[in-house]
């Protein structure tokens, strides 16, 4: 193998190595985005549903006899309060399938190169190793010769 040979073939290794590194970044930052995404969207439900229920509270004490208008805002805001856990828990469940997409396009990728690897250096091998590694493969012993029986 020429010198020339050797050194494209390992900066082809370290090109595959920088390249499955910057997937795994990227990865890990989208995933760190979705869960700040997230949590923002879980403090401003907490802040909507604090508004919403002053505004009950706001409405009871302005007009503590109508009893048909506290209602009316009490059901709205818990049926706003349900409408935004509904939407949160969708949220998660879509960023959550989101990341588990990626997960499994990471490891696909990185499988995928390690057996492309396995397989070029199977055929790049001499000769010689490939005669012993499929008698090994098939289960047979590899004949004695005279100089490894002293």
């Amino acid at each position: 193998m020429s010198t020339e040979t050797r050194s494209s073939l390992v900066d082809r290794y370290y090109d595959a190595v920088i390249e499955r590194q910057a997937t795994l970044f990227d990865t890990i930052r989208n995933g760190n985005e979705r869960y700040h995404r997230f949590t923002r969207s879980l403090l401003e439900g907490v802040r909507q549903n604090s508004h919403d229920w002053l505004d009950v509270r706001r409405r009871w004490v302005s007009k503590p006899m109508d009893l048909v208008g506290l209602y009316e805002s009490v059901s709205e805001a818990a049926g706003n309060s349900q409408s935004r856990n509904v939407a949160l828990a969708r949220e998660w469940l879509d960023d959550a399938l989101e990341s588990q997409r990626e997960g499994q396009e990471v490891l696909r990728q990185g499988l995928g190169d390690v057996r492309e690897a396995v397989q070029r250096v199977q055929e790049s091998a001499p000769q010689f190793l490939r005669r012993n590694a499929s008698r090994a493969d098939n289960g047979q012993k590899e004949p004695v010769t005279e100089q490894q029986a002293d």
